[in-house]
């Protein structure tokens, strides 16, 4: 049974690796609650990895980490996720951010380390970009030695602002690019390894006066389409101790909507709750597709800085 379990990690995990690898897999609680669609959105130091223009937004420095539980009915191995951001604004220079991901299981480990820099250049019009380091390495099999690889690529993204749409309300517009050298993440160089380019766009709803968000974002990973849609509502508000306090539910979906030998698709759901400048959420995400594994549970905590 511990070897067809082992098989089991091996195929969920390396195997695509051929389709991509290095995917998101749970970056941000809140931003996986909204069904991954943060490329407009981007209000928070995890932007970085959904569209590195979003950071310019952030003028407090920001930290954000993220725990994901993946699996959890596949017994015998603790198959996680664990992320970092932060954001660090620079005054008329720009906004700074930098992230790490860290994929761990008991037979392959994955990071993403990754710099952004972001900066408005016209009226609630920004431009960013990321570089990203890309390290994976896999325990060896009997009787072979064991395998690795160290490589890089770039990002980059826009973000724009259209306030006052209608009262108190803003239309955000994003778009970002992911991948852009296409590096090849085999050992050996393969060019059937190679990353593929993401293509993405975003479009949110954010309300200050009803205190909500709606987003729809849509990617294109080689012949995959995929729609990612979100909403965010504050459902109570309150003074406890003279803490500001809040509570948010949100609900999202992520879906490939063409036809493609690698179909899938989640419904995911969360909460939020905002205590000054401190902040936690969780999500849940349950795969439709994929059956007897079980859905992934994932909690985020953040603290803005004030000074």
């Amino acid at each position: 049974m511990r070897f067809l379990l082992k098989l089991f990690t091996v195929l969920v995990f390396c195997i695509p690796l051929k389709a991509g690898g290095f995917d998101d897999l749970g970056n941000s609680a809140r931003a996986v609650s909204l069904g991954g669609a943060f490329i407009a959105v981007a209000d928070a130091p995890y932007a970085l990895f959904y569209n590195p223009a979003g950071i310019y937004r952030i003028k407090e420095l920001n930290l954000s980490t993220t725990y994901s539980n993946l699996y959890p009915d596949v017994s015998d191995d603790n198959l996680n996720y664990f992320s970092l951001s932060a954001a660090v604004p620079i005054g008329i220079i720009g906004e700074f951010g930098i992230g790490g991901t860290f994929l761990n299981t008991e037979l392959w480990k994955e990071n993403i380390f990754i710099a952004t820099y972001a900066r408005e250049v016209y009226s609630s019009f920004a431009v960013g970009g990321s570089f990203k380091l890309l390290r994976w390495s896999a325990e060896a099999a009997p009787g072979e030695e064991a395998m690795s690889y160290l490589g890089f690529t770039f990002d980059a993204g826009v973000h724009y602002t259209i306030p006052g749409v209608m009262e108190n309300t803003n239309l955000q517009l994003g778009a970002s690019i992911q991948n852009i050298t296409q590096p090849s993440i085999a050992s050996n160089g393969s060019d059937d390894a190679k990353l593929p380019i993401l293509f993405g766009a975003g479009i949110a709803l954010v309300s200050q006066k009803y205190n909500y968000i709606v987003t729809v974002d849509a990617v294109r990973e080689n012949k995959d389409f995929k729609i990612k849609a979100g909403a965010e509502f504050l459902s109570l508000q309150y003074n406890v101790f003279n803490l500001e306090t809040g509570f948010l539910l949100r609900l999202g979906y992520d879906g490939i909507v063409n036809n493609s030998p690698f179909k899938q698709s989640g419904l995911n759901g969360g909460f939020g709750l905002n205590i000054n400048d401190f902040k936690i959420d969780y999500a849940y995400v349950f795969p439709l597709e994929l059956k007897n594994v079980g859905g992934s549970h994932k909690i985020s905590l953040s603290y803005k800085f004030n000074y």
